[in-house]
C-alpha cells in the first residue's frame, strides 16, 4: 500500500515539475522512468522515456561488458565477484537490449560457463 502512495507521490512531484522537463533531466532515476511510462498520456512523452530508458540500459550493459573484460583474467575471489555482478546485471538488461548488445551478452555468457 505503502509504495502505491509512494509512487502517486513521485508521479505528482513529477508532472509538477514537468513531465517533460524531468525525463530531460541527466539525474532522472530508471524507476522516475518507468513511473512516467506506466502512466503516459500522451505519445510524445511516451517515446521520450522509452528512448531514456532504452539510452539507460544500453549505458548499463556497456558498463558492465567493460566491467567483465576487466576482472576477465585476473584472478581471486574480488574478481570472481565482479565478474559475476556484472553477468548477473546482463541478464537482467537482456531483455531490452538492442540486437547488438544482446549479441555481446549472450557471447560473455557462453563464455563464462
Amino acid at each position: 500500500m505503502s509504495s502505491i502512495l509512494d509512487d502517486q507521490l513521485r508521479l505528482m512531484a513529477l508532472k509538477q515539475y514537468g513531465l517533460i522537463e524531468s525525463i530531460k533531466t541527466p539525474d532522472i532515476s530508471e524507476a522516475d522512468l518507468a513511473l512516467i511510462l506506466k502512466n503516459a498520456e500522451n505519445k510524445n512523452i511516451e517515446q521520450l522515456a522509452t528512448e531514456q530508458l532504452q539510452h539507460f540500459n544500453s549505458q548499463a550493459i556497456q558498463n558492465n561488458l567493460n566491467l567483465y573484460h576487466k576482472f576477465y583474467d585476473l584472478k581471486g575471489m574480488a574478481a570472481y565477484r565482479a565478474r559475476a555482478k556484472s553477468i548477473n546485471e546482463l541478464k537482467k538488461r537482456y531483455a531490452k537490449a538492442n540486437p547488438d548488445e544482446k549479441v555481446k551478452i549472450l557471447d560473455i555468457l557462453y563464455n563464462a560457463n
